[in-house]
């Protein structure tokens, strides 16, 4: 369980939202590793990339039903 509460705080710190440890407490942005920043930064890379090719892709097919049909 460990493994999946970090992989939950990483997750939601990549995100930009902060997660505490039950709902009774004040979530924190504590200081995180070098690696899990990384790992974040690849999420956030990850997620900005899947956002453009899909825009591109929609784009690209409505320029082509509006102008080559």
């Amino acid at each position: 369980m460990q493994g999946q509460r970090r992989w939950l705080k990483l997750w939601a710190r990549t995100v930009g939202m902060p997660i505490g440890i039950d709902d009774n407490d004040k979530p924190e942005f504590l200081p995180i590793t070098q690696s899990d920043v990384k790992k974040a930064l690849a999420f956030r890379t990850w997620w900005i990339v899947l956002h453009v090719v899909t825009c591109v892709m929609v784009i690209a097919g409505n320029a082509k039903v509006l102008f080559f049909n």
